[in-house]
């Protein structure tokens, strides 16, 4: 294996995956869902047909035709993740020790959102969003065994949606929206410079420039050398929304959306915080490695990501005069994700990082049922696929099929409308066997992940 070799899978451990490895999201892949409190509470079934606030913009614009007057909602979802590793026979990185579980590596965090919609006319609505349809964080503790391959992951994006909807008929109705989008993302993980070290005495060994007998010392004096990478990054896209309502007869309705993809070319910088050491072998490795356009130097790093496109058919039907049955079947792209390419600004490859995502499937099914005027009573179940094969499986995302529970409520009075959304969602234990393509450097992680989520959502509307 050669010195440069390791140096490179160093330096892709801290940049790999600007935006693409954020963490543990709520919904498959790094996506979320959680836009709607209304929509939370039947475990997001009907999302394209349940056109009933102003939400509905983002599900499926066409619905802002049903809602018949002005309004603006305000969503607040809380989101607690709990993600834990349970070790099996690990193998710690060389010179390093093994080290902790990593904890807990879940926390609560929190997701706004907004929505105004006013009619423009009988026939055409127009509205505006800004929501986050990716994200969340995941962080484990300092020297837990997988900290060369990630400690904190985070994300945030920012999407402003601006929509038009047009009532055809009493039937039909179309809606068309824009989408600008902002990522960005921070990632952490610690650099086993004492495997630097090692791979440049081997080097150094082999061009004759060390005798061999140094080599026992200099590794003894080096050994434990830890540092950290970070790198930041961030980027904006455009994209555009689409969708169709149509009312088969006075209890039937179907609702089709489709949300694009949006291109990033994510641009941020790598920063290394290297250990210190007396031995003066080990120092010039230490040295040379963080040189100005050396593999461990800080610098630009850009990578090509796509977020996938997706689409939802869904249906909603009455049942006597209280009760409703909502459906959802979505599909999301995530076969768009087959590798990360990561390139310093010289064009010069850093890393390439197998991914071979495939596209997933959402289902679920959930009822209404008003209590009178004022009281709106909801539950719900799903099941959530998730893209990612077990051999792509990262400790940035642990990702697994989840199965969703819900229930919610609404109330209202006058202009103003109250709704709360709960669920809570059992994911699978998935297995994790890692080395981030280099044992040396990043140890090997064999063990299962773990993980359940809690959702606790709200939502105020009013009505002008």
């Amino acid at each position: 294996m050669s010195s440069n070799n390791v140096r490179q899978r160093c330096a892709a451990l801290s940049s790999i995956a600007l935006a693409l490895h954020p963490c543990l999201s709520a919904a498959s892949g790094f996506a979320l869902l959680e836009q709607s409190a209304s929509r939370l509470g039947t475990a997001f079934a009907g999302t394209a047909a349940a056109a009933d606030d102003a939400t509905t913009l983002f599900f499926n614009p066409a619905g802002l035709t049903q809602l018949g007057e002005a309004q603006a909602s305000f969503v607040t979802s809380g989101i607690e993740i709990t993600s834990e590793f349970h070790d099996s026979q690990s193998v710690a990185a060389l010179g390093q020790p093994l080290g902790n579980s990593g904890g807990d590596a879940g926390d609560w965090n929190i997701v706004p959102s907004a929505y105004v919609a006013a009619p423009l006319g009988e026939r055409l609505v127009a509205g505006i969003g800004v929501n986050a349809p990716f994200g969340l964080k995941l962080e484990y503790d300092d020297g837990w065994m997988g900290r060369f391959q990630a400690l904190s992951s985070e994300i945030k994006t920012l999407n402003v949606n601006p929509s038009l909807a047009y009532r055809f008929n009493e039937r039909l109705s179309f809606g068309l929206g824009a989408d600008y989008q902002r990522l960005q993302a921070e990632l952490t993980n610690a650099v086993d410079y004492s495997a630097v070290v090692a791979q440049g005495v081997q080097q150094l060994v082999a061009s004759g420039q060390l005798p061999a007998a140094a080599v026992p010392g200099t590794l003894a004096g080096t050994a434990g050398l830890e540092g950290v990478a970070r790198v930041r990054g961030d980027d904006a896209g455009w994209g555009f929304n689409v969708g169709l309502l149509y009312d088969l007869t006075e209890q039937t309705r179907l609702g089709l959306s489709y949300r694009s993809r949006i291109d990033y070319d994510v641009r941020g910088t790598t920063r290394f915080t290297a250990p210190q050491t007396a031995n003066p072998i080990g120092a010039g490795i230490i040295a040379q490695t963080a040189a100005p356009g050396a593999a461990l130097s800080n610098g630009p790093v850009s990578v090509d990501l796509t977020v996938p496109d997706s689409a939802v058919l869904s249906l909603q039907q009455t049942l006597g005069s209280r009760a409703r049955l909502l459906a959802d079947v979505a599909w999301t792209g995530w076969s768009s994700v087959q590798e990360l390419r990561v390139l310093r600004d010289s064009g010069a490859i850093v890393s390439i990082t197998p991914e071979r995502w495939h596209d997933s499937w959402r289902y679920s099914l959930g009822t209404t049922y008003a209590l009178n005027q004022q009281v709106l009573l909801r539950a719900g179940v799903a099941y959530d696929e998730t893209p990612v094969p077990d051999a792509t499986r990262t400790a940035r995302l642990p990702d697994s099929n989840r199965t969703w529970l819900a229930i919610g409520a609404r109330w209202s009075r006058g202009p103003v409308t109250l709704d709360f959304g709960v669920a809570h969602l059992f994911a699978e234990e998935v297995s994790l066997s890692q080395d981030a393509g280099n044992a040396a450097a990043a140890g090997v992680l064999n063990g299962e992940q773990s993980a359940d989520v809690d959702i606790l959502s709200t939502q105020l509307v009013y009505r002008f």
